[in-house]
């Protein structure tokens, strides 16, 4: 069968055991979501700094390797998007949001505001045939050292989709085994709709 008759990201998988992946990172101004972006591409070795608030969409590429997927470890080619949390933006969204496979949510919880402006970005991220929540997941990203770890509640909109607390100051590993994590569980949801894909074009001869 013509590899072309597959998704461009399954032409990858199979020439090289490696899927190519896009993950959009959303969130709102000064939520820390470049940092993150920053720490988990090893974009930088300085996790604090001046803030500059990101003009558009930042597109960091890298590797991420023994991911475990149906029982095998594989490495997953990455795109990361991370992409400014400004309303002025808001018209490249649509653009941002195209054939994206997962959706990283960015807020501080010790913020009420950030928390109830969050929803507005799952309206227009979590939409369509490709990204489903079980595509996403909430990164709660603590940017202060306090032990106080009772942040603010999202609303009923994310009841379905796992929030992780982050601190890259004292938890940086945790924060890259969470990645991988959910990298694996949007990998696993591309095998199975490859191989849907597989059965509709055998059933439909």
């Amino acid at each position: 069968r013509p590899l072309n008759t597959f998704p461009v990201i399954f032409v990858a998988y199979r020439a090289g055991k490696m899927y190519k992946v896009k993950i959009v990172m959303v969130g709102p101004c000064q939520s820390g979501k470049t940092m993150i972006a920053n720490f988990l591409a090893d974009a930088t070795e300085n996790i604090g700094g001046e803030y500059r608030p990101t003009a558009g969409v930042r597109i960091l590429e890298f590797e991420s390797g023994n991911l475990s997927v149906n029982n095998k470890n594989i490495k997953a080619e990455v795109e990361l998007w991370d992409s400014s949390g400004s309303n002025q933006f808001e018209p490249c969204w649509p653009a941002i949001q195209r054939d994206a496979h997962g959706v990283i949510f960015v807020f501080n919880p010790e913020s009420a505001a950030q928390a109830k402006q969050l929803e507005t970005f799952h309206q227009a991220f979590v939409r369509g045939p490709t990204v489903s929540e079980n595509s996403c997941v909430v990164f709660a990203h603590f940017l202060s050292l306090s032990r106080e770890r009772r942040g603010a509640k999202l609303p009923t909109t994310f009841s379905r989709i796992p929030q992780l607390e982050v601190n890259l100051e004292e938890e940086g590993n945790r924060l890259r085994t969470d990645f991988q994590t959910f990298l694996a569980t949007v990998i696993a949801g591309l095998s199975h709709n490859r191989d849907q894909e597989e059965i509709n074009i055998i059933n439909s001869r």
